[in-house]
């Protein structure tokens, strides 16, 4: 029963248990009131709010991955989120047992739309460029079987007064931030450009000579690496070039200055020829091993 019904109910108990009145204009009203309560339609249950999921699950993390690490990797594709604390809700699960990280972890973002960017960019990819020992991560929405307790319900409820204040303190922080994120877009194409792995500068070119052809000539290696330095500041800065000496398919690379020319290389020369020979080139998506002897020299350096 309402607030206004308990009143109305009240004044009419009211009138019935006190002194009688001469005028009846009251006494049917009091009996209107009742009609209209029995006839009164069924008040339409509120549907119950529905929770925007914000935040993701990612797991096969490496076992020292770090919160600050996870903050500034995630933190590209949306604004994480902050509890009543100000901390960026990022949560990391450790092992009930060892205490040791199980390599999983939520984060949860101030908009849903940083959802999308943040597994388009980073689900199915190594957490650390070059760095492929534990395999790629998996990103991917957060669910409520992820959840141990629900954020619209247990947490609330234990929030205290002060706690409420701050958490109001730091969403509109936040929507602060967004505002001047959104103002720049120069800024945010920077900030969800998909990163780039630095050996992606060298292109690792094969099929350029036969080991017969550099034993039955001395100067081979010297030409031949003319040849495609010439070739390549055609796109760029050429910052070295080396030939792989002891590799049968002919392997050498050459190294840019730029991640642009490297790509532009490597469109350009795909399956053209040299010497006869249809070479084959690919971007390096970790530092180059091949075999070669000390006499080759402009090793690649790791030097941006």
């Amino acid at each position: 029963m309402s607030d206004l019904e308990d009143f109305m109910e009240e004044m009419g108990q009211g009138r019935r248990s006190g002194s009688p009145t001469s005028d009846a204009p009251d006494n049917q009203s009091a009996v209107n009131s009742k009609k209209r309560k029995a006839t009164k339609e069924p008040e339409v249950k509120k549907k119950a709010k529905t929770m925007e999921n914000k935040a993701i699950w990612i797991t096969n993390l490496p076992p020292d991955t770090t919160f600050k690490e996870l903050e500034d990797e995630f933190s590209r594709f949306g604004i994480i989120d902050k509890g009543a604390d100000g901390q960026p809700r990022i949560k990391m699960y450790n092992d009930e047992e060892t205490g040791k990280f199980t390599g999983n972890a939520m984060i949860v973002y101030f908009k849903k739309e940083a959802i999308v960017n943040a597994i388009k960019m980073m689900d199915d990819y190594v957490l650390r460029p070059g760095d492929y020992s534990n395999g790629n991560i998996r990103v991917e929405p957060a669910n409520i079987d992820h959840k141990k307790e629900k954020d619209g319900e247990k947490i609330a409820s234990k929030l205290t007064r002060k706690d409420r204040k701050a958490s109001e303190r730091n969403r509109q922080e936040l929507n602060r931030k967004l505002n001047e994120w959104s103002d720049n877009e120069e800024e945010v194409a920077a900030a969800f450009a998909p990163k780039k792995n630095k050996w992606a500068k060298v292109a690792i070119v094969k099929h350029v000579f036969t080991l017969k052809e550099l034993e039955e000539d001395d100067e081979a290696i010297l030409d031949i690496k003319e040849d495609f330095r010439e070739a390549g500041e055609k796109y760029g800065e050429v910052t070295n070039c080396t030939l792989y000496d002891k590799e049968p398919e002919g392997i050498m690379t050459v190294r840019f200055r730029e991640f642009e020319s490297a790509e532009n290389f490597m469109k350009d020369y795909q399956g053209k020829s040299y010497a006869r020979r249809r070479l084959q080139i690919s971007l390096a998506e970790d530092k180059p091993k091949f075999k070669k002897s000390s006499k080759v020299e402009e090793p690649d350096s790791e030097e941006e």
